[in-house]
Formats: structure tokens, C-alpha cells, sequence
């Protein structure tokens, strides 16, 4: 019985060139997941992200020994708010950011009853009532940069998406241990509502948005523009995170 012939040379290469090809056409419709993610997680130490955290461990004092306020927590909850109505607004109005309206990812009216609530002293029941501040240089520095960056007619910078998937990230995750902490430490255990969602955060809403990043930039995008979102990592987990100077 004789034996198939073995596969040419060339046939051998157009075999792994398709492979290949897939592979990448996979990788170009999964940015979030097969490039920003990984990107961010270069940055992230391993007690920040135990699995995937790459960068070296910092000097910076662990949440454990953070000093928190009621007044510096409000704060902290005034310039988030900032943030997250600049996202807001930008997205509303512009026409190629019309997916990422209502994704059940919105914070303002979840932190206008949290605001509302300690300032009243509701938060936690019976605790005496604080002024609202005015908003802080963080928030105010970050709300102006986003919508400096997204202002005018013309085609809106990739950087923006990194801002705006990252900020929404960055809450979900790390955003929610801190949120428990400074429950037990400044609220009788009080969950805000800036912590709950309609829906699973993690499984469902995230997923949502990611997958609507994903289809706009394999629709819109070059590789430069995917390098100038990508490139701009570091600095949204700058900006964001300087917020948190408020309640450290």
C-alpha cells in the first residue's frame, strides 16, 4: 500500500501562513483583551493583580495603612463624580460614541445619593453632616484633559478609549477593594451605591463595553491608532489614581 505523499515545502508554508493569519485576525478583534489588557497589567504589581502584575513593588503606602477621613473620602467621591460626567457628556455627544451610552457602567447618579447622603450625615445613619467641597485639582485636572482631548469635530484621539475603558476598569476591580475598606473604616460598614451595579459588573457590563471597544476599533482603527491608545496606559492610571490622594 503506498503512502500519501508527504506535503510540499510550499504547501507546509501556506499552512502556517494561515495560521498565522488567523491567529492575527483573532488578536486584531480582541484588542481589549489580546492588548490593553496585557499593556495594563505591566503596570500593575503583584499584590495589585496577583496573576498577571508585572511591575516592580513600589514604596507606597499599602491600603492597610492609608489614614482616611469622612471629609477626605467625600472628596474623593466629589472628583470621581467630576470624572465620570465629563465621560458621560463626551460620550453623549459625540455621534461615533453612541455604543458606549447607557451601558449600565454610569456612575453620576449612583454618586449623587452617596454625595447627597454623607454630606446629610444618612451616611453612615446618625454620623454628623459635612459640607460638599468643591471640586479638587485632581478631578478638575483630569475632567479638563478628557474633554480637551475629545473636543472639536474632528476624528476623536484613540487615547480617549484607553482613558475611558481603563477609568471604568479600574473602578470595577481595585476600585471595589477600596470601596469595602473605607466601608468598614468610615461608614459602619455602609456599602455606597458607587459600588453596586444593575447588573454583574466583572461578567456582564465590562464584557459588554469591551466588546463594543472591540468592534469600533477593528472598524475605525490603524495600527498607529492602536499604538497611540496603547501608549497612553501609564497615564490614565496616573490620572485616575491620583484621585485617591484625597483618602490616603
Amino acid at each position: 500500500r503506498m503512502s500519501a505523499p508527504a506535503p510540499s515545502a510550499d504547501a507546509a508554508d501556506a499552512a502556517a501562513a494561515d495560521v498565522a493569519a488567523r491567529r492575527q485576525a483573532k488578536k486584531d478583534s480582541k484588542f481589549v483583551s489580546a492588548e490593553m489588557r496585557p499593556t495594563a497589567m505591566k503596570l500593575h504589581t503583584r499584590s495589585q493583580a496577583p496573576k498577571e502584575g508585572q511591575k516592580e513593588e513600589t514604596k507606597e503606602a499599602p491600603m492597610m495603612k492609608w489614614e482616611p477621613t469622612r471629609e477626605g473620602y467625600l472628596q474623593f467621591l466629589v472628583d470621581s463624580r467630576h470624572v465620570y460626567t465629563a465621560l458621560e457628556e463626551i460620550c453623549a455627544s459625540r455621534p461615533e460614541l453612541e455604543p458606549f451610552r447607557d451601558t449600565g457602567l454610569e456612575r453620576v447618579a449612583a454618586l449623587n445619593t452617596d454625595i447627597e447622603g454623607m454630606a446629610s450625615g444618612a451616611i453612615p445613619a446618625g454620623s454628623d453632616p459635612i459640607p460638599v467641597p468643591d471640586v479638587g485639582e485632581p478631578g478638575s485636572t483630569y475632567a479638563a484633559f478628557l474633554r480637551d482631548m475629545a473636543d472639536g469635530e474632528g476624528e476623536l484621539a484613540p487615547e480617549f478609549i484607553c482613558h475611558y475603558y481603563n477609568f471604568y476598569f479600574a473602578h470595577s476591580a481595585g476600585g471595589r477593594m477600596i470601596g469595602r475598606k473605607m466601608s468598614e473604616m468610615l461608614l459602619d460598614g455602609h456599602e455606597l451605591e458607587f459600588y453596586q451595579w444593575k447588573d454583574d459588573v466583572k461578567e456582564v457590563l465590562l464584557p459588554a463595553v469591551a466588546d463594543d471597544i472591540d468592534k469600533y476599533v477593528l472598524e475605525n482603527w490603524t495600527r498607529e491608532q492602536k499604538d497611540l491608545c496603547l501608549g497612553e496606559t501609564a497615564k490614565s492610571f496616573q490620572m485616575g489614581g491620583a484621585l485617591l490622594s484625597h483618602i490616603k
